[in-house]
């Protein structure tokens, strides 16, 4: 598990890229530019239906830093130099719980949903009840953000060893409760990944 102080925000990049091996050495080779522009470490995802597809994490410690760079001629020439395809979908977030394995590669799903009242819905995830539903389902990590631009908003991230213990516990009927006593507002949207290739710059 992760040993990392949560980060004081992050920002999820989600786009397609032309050729993975090809946009990763060229994501590894500029990692020096995104120290210096005040990342801590980056966390990718690769959707299960389409591997050229990407979720990036990257945790944040300079926000004003990061965003600069983030919108930079030369970030835009970087992403079209790795292969990037369309527009990148970007969503700031505040990580308010993180308990990931970072270390592996690993099934996962990534749940984003609003709520009626964030303070009210994190107490009830991180609750001992919930804790145990997630290690009876098999997820062996999890974490979740509040969103920046609609703080209601909250994107949870889930491990486990296979694609059927994350599809059980999405699929159930428990979560579906959990979910709706814990004050959730819109139908979940849930995407499912590889992760992993993880790393801490500090």
């Amino acid at each position: 598990m992760s040993d990392m102080p949560l980060a004081p925000a992050a920002v999820v990049i989600q786009y397609p890229v032309g050729d993975f091996d090809h946009w990763k050495g060229t994501f590894d080779a500029h990692e020096a530019d995104r120290i210096e522009a005040g990342f801590l470490g980056h966390h990718i995802n690769r959707a299960e239906s389409d591997p050229n597809s990407l979720a990036v994490f990257l945790a944040v410690g300079d926000v004003d830093k990061a965003k600069a760079y983030a919108t930079s001629d030369k970030v835009k020439a970087l992403m079209q130099e790795a292969g990037v395809m369309g527009q990148a979908e970007v969503t700031w977030v505040t990580p308010v719980a993180e308990d990931v394995v970072w270390d592996r590669e690993l099934p996962a799903v990534m749940v984003i949903h609003t709520v009626a009242d964030f303070d009210a819905w994190l107490a009830g995830y991180l609750s001992p009840e919930a804790d145990e539903m997630r290690k009876s389902a098999g997820i062996i990590g999890h974490a979740a953000n509040q969103g920046v631009e609609n703080p209601l908003l909250a994107l949870v991230y889930h491990q486990a060893e296979s694609f059927d213990a994350v599809r059980a516990l999405t699929s159930s009927d428990e979560l579906r409760h959990v979910m709706k006593d814990a004050g959730v507002t819109s139908e979940p949207e849930f995407s499912y990944h590889t992760g992993g290739w993880g790393k801490f710059y500090q």
